[in-house]
């Protein structure tokens, strides 16, 4: 994982070293609050993020009007705008689709995928390794995550200077392992299962947070 200079996208990557430590515990109730907590911490980050660059394009337009220079780069904005609108959404289905399987697995994601515990709204399959294992390993959802994750990284190279593509591809965040589950103690086919393979539904919320942090 290469070291980001911005202070936040740090505490993000700690964050999410804290969550890869702890899948390597017994899942007790407190670690499921633990990864809550995470998922919770990354969201705010995700929400404050987007709150903090939403005028930064309109800025950019602005300023273009002035500068010649910049119009080249503000013409680009509506589209990666969109491919970013595009790749978010596309984990939010995978999520969606996954919180079904792991819940009343009925092709929707809907209220039947969720309890009440103690007055709070929770994932019906929140401890579920099963749905997990089923969707995103056995029936090949993690792997097409994974190309799709690499083809959008690609995608949004397209938008930088050519002559700054190489070294922009090892320093974005929004890569996938693909060393760490070949090292792992444990017997893995590859990336999707050692990322989701035997994991409860409720420790793998934060992995996909993450990816939609680095989009």
């Amino acid at each position: 994982m290469s070291i980001p200079k911005e202070p936040r996208q740090l505490m993000i990557n700690i964050m999410y070293l804290v969550l890869t430590a702890l899948l390597a515990l017994n899942v007790s109730a407190e670690i499921f609050n633990a990864f809550e907590m995470v998922d919770e911490g990354l969201t705010t980050a995700n929400k404050s993020l987007d709150e903090s660059n939403g005028s930064k394009p309109e800025l950019i337009k602005e300023a273009a009007k002035k500068k010649a220079s910049l119009a080249e780069y503000a013409e680009r904005l509506d589209g990666l705008r969109s491919l970013s609108k595009e790749a978010s959404n596309y984990i939010d289905d995978i999520v969606d689709q996954l919180i079904d399987a792991s819940g009343d697995n009925n092709g929707v994601k809907d209220e039947g995928d969720y309890v009440m515990v103690l007055e709070k709204r929770e994932l019906k399959g929140k401890k579920s390794y099963d749905g997990t294992t089923r969707f995103m390993v056995d029936e090949g959802k993690g792997d097409e995550l994974k190309d799709n994750i690499m083809a959008y990284k690609e995608k949004f190279l397209t938008f930088v200077d050519s002559v700054d593509r190489a070294k922009l591809r090892t320093e974005l965040p929004l890569t996938i392992d693909e060393v760490a589950w070949t090292k792992s103690p444990n017997k893995k086919k590859g990336w999707s299962d050692f990322t989701f393979g035997h994991m409860p539904l409720g420790a793998t919320m934060p992995i996909f947070t993450k990816f939609k942090n680095d989009v």
